[in-house]
Parts: structure tokens; sequence; C-alpha cells
């Protein structure tokens, strides 16, 4: 369970970098599904079987969540160092033409 656990929490993180939200949505439901009736089928209880994929929902939410900022942010450093990049190539051809 551990491993696949971790697989779901790196699956959510590339995917908050690449798909839109309600996609997500609605593949972390049918997995959170999944997780619980594969739970139930093990023996385990009905009301542990559904907070097994709640908290397997939850998991991957907030994996998709993260991954949806550490993209944001490398997009925007790149864009950053991109725009640095270009004034400073900029700069010295101005100094240039003034003396």
């Amino acid at each position: 369970m551990l491993i696949t656990t971790l697989v779901a929490a790196v699956i959510s993180i590339a995917a908050g970098a690449s798909i839109r939200a309600w996609a997500f949505a609605i593949f972390a439901i049918l997995v959170a599904i999944g997780v619980g009736c594969v739970a139930f089928a093990d023996g385990s209880s009905l009301i542990a079987a559904i907070f097994s994929g709640l908290a397997f929902l939850v998991l991957m939410e907030i994996a998709y969540l993260a991954g949806v900022f550490l993209s944001g942010f490398a997009r925007r450093s790149a864009r950053l160092r991109q725009s640095n990049s270009a004034a400073e190539s900029i700069a010295p051809t101005s100094e240039r033409q003034q003396g």
C-alpha cells in the first residue's frame, strides 16, 4: 500500500503540471473509488474502506496542488531568467551607441 501511495503522489504531482483540474478530479475520484473497493475486498469493513478511499483522494488532491504550484513556480522562474537575460543583452548595445 505504501508503494501505491507513493506512485499516486508522484502521478498527481506530474498531473498538476500537465492536465486541467476537472480532468484530474474525475481521475482522482475513480482511483479513490478503486482503492476503497480493493480495501473492502481485502476484508476491511465498509467504513474503513470508505475512509481509506477518502484518505487516498485527499492525498492525491494535495499532491496535485503541489504539482500546480511547482509548475507555476518553474514557469515564472524561467520567464524571469529569460527577461533578465534579454535586458542584459540589450543594455551593452545601447551604451555603445551613445559613446
